[in-house]
């Protein structure tokens, strides 16, 4: 029997499907981009270098082969953010320090 328009019935499964499978190329698209930032520019090899001349991330062959980088000092890009952390970390504890002699000293103000 031939099939007429007004007949069909929107399948909302399907439809929450397909929004679904949209949702996730678009995840894996930005997953992709991200991973793409976290490489080097030239070599697209992942960023493991900091050069300290620079001040900046690099791959191990900009260090090694680039001309760019020659006699620059190098260190290790772990080391350099383990170094951040720390540094952040003692700088949020000063701070945290210093909110708590504020507030004491409101405290006494208003007494």
């Amino acid at each position: 029997a031939p099939l007429q328009l007004r007949e069909l019935v929107n399948c909302r499964w399907a439809e929450e499907v397909t929004q679904q499978l949209d949702t996730l190329q678009l995840c894996s698209l930005t997953k992709q981009e991200e991973n793409e930032k976290d490489k080097c520019e030239n070599h697209h090899e992942k960023l493991s270098v900091f050069c300290w001349t620079c001040k900046k991330c690099i791959c191990h062959q900009c260090a090694l082969w680039g001309g760019m980088h020659g006699g620059h000092t190098f260190k290790p890009l772990a080391e350099i953010y383990e170094q951040h952390v720390t540094k952040v970390n003692e700088e949020v504890a000063k701070l945290r320090r210093r909110l708590m002699e504020l507030i004491s000293l409101v405290q006494e103000v208003v007494r």
